[in-house]
């Protein structure tokens, strides 16, 4: 790996920490990545057109920050 890879992964891990061992480590690693996107951000689109023209079903930044408080 070149010197500029492994810049880039140190600074991640300093920034992000360490890999997710487990599901709600793995939601707090999402939700520190993205924190900066608005809460209407699909990041789990479930369906796409299905119910009608432009509908779109999945989970948003906002349901995981919300689900995130209710496991708190």
């Amino acid at each position: 790996m070149s010197r500029a890879m492994d810049r880039i992964r140190r600074e991640a891990m300093e920034q992000y920490g360490e890999a997710p061992a487990n599901p709600t480590e793995a939601l707090d690693h999402v939700l520190a990545v993205f924190a900066d996107a608005p809460d209407d951000r699909i990041v789990l689109e479930a369906t796409n057109n299905i119910y009608g023209p432009g509908v779109r079903t999945g989970l948003t930044m906002g349901d995981l920050r919300a689900l995130r408080v209710k496991l708190a």
